[in-house]
């Protein structure tokens, strides 16, 4: 059943500290049960793995640039888009993806999840392919699933973008000194309904990549998600 709530009593605002316990709540609410990627990896029916991408998610919350979706009335947040910033000293070697994966990750689903999004990464070098030297990607987004049909996800990306721009033009500067502005933004829409929000958004969507490429103890992403969303998008904005 989905909550009755005014789009006017809802903030997106970038991350703060306070809200890392409801922002990581809202994953196992909600992406971690409900996203494709994650259906197919086992992830929605594997706790440790929730708390494997959990700790991934709470590291990303460390570079600033993770927007969030705020019930002003009730303090509550209602959605989360946890983005991160690329640069190609993250592909020298292995990358921050492979490393968390090969360290931090405890269970065949959670890196699972890692594999697709190495994977995915692969498929494109956005660097090369648009001369940029940093991209924010929007790395996991999620709306609680008792608020959908407010357009809270297509506001998420929409910040994200603006935020992206503000980085960019010098606007907003993060607190590290050593960190490129995004030329870029960049997603792996997973489903119809986020392919649906980054199309109202205005990304162009470059590759598309069945999930029944990915397999995962012995079925295919596809056999465990289904038909409704048969395949992951790469998509782009150049800002």
């Amino acid at each position: 059943m989905t909550s009755a709530v005014s789009s006017k009593d809802i903030e997106i605002m970038r991350y703060e500290d306070r809200y890392q316990l409801q922002s990581l709540a809202v994953l196992r609410q909600s992406f971690f049960l409900h996203e494709s990627v994650c259906i197919g990896s086992e992830v929605n029916v594997t706790p440790q793995a929730q708390d494997d991408l959990e700790q991934l998610c709470a590291e990303v919350l460390a570079g600033g640039v993770t927007m969030i979706a705020r019930h002003t009335p009730t303090d509550k947040i209602l959605g989360v888009a946890f983005n991160i910033l690329q640069t190609p000293k993250h592909q020298e070697g292995a990358s921050y993806f492979e490393q968390f994966r090969d360290t931090k990750c405890t269970t065949d689903s959670s890196r699972s999840v890692l594999n697709y999004m190495i994977a995915m990464d692969a498929k494109v070098n956005l660097f090369e392919q648009y001369g940029v030297s940093c991209f924010m990607d929007i790395m996991y987004l999620a709306t609680l699933p008792t608020y959908s049909g407010h357009g809270i996800a297509t506001r998420l990306v929409e910040q994200s973008v603006q935020l992206a721009r503000d980085l960019k033009n010098g606007t907003i500067v993060l607190e590290s000194k050593d960190q490129s502005p995004p030329e870029l933004i960049s997603a792996l829409f997973s489903s119809n309904i986020s392919q649906r929000v980054g199309e109202k958004v205005g990304f162009t969507f470059i590759k598309e990549v069945p999930h029944s490429e990915f397999i995962f103890r012995g079925k295919s992403f596809a056999d465990r998600i289904g038909p409704e969303h048969p395949s992951s998008q790469i998509a782009v904005m150049v800002i």
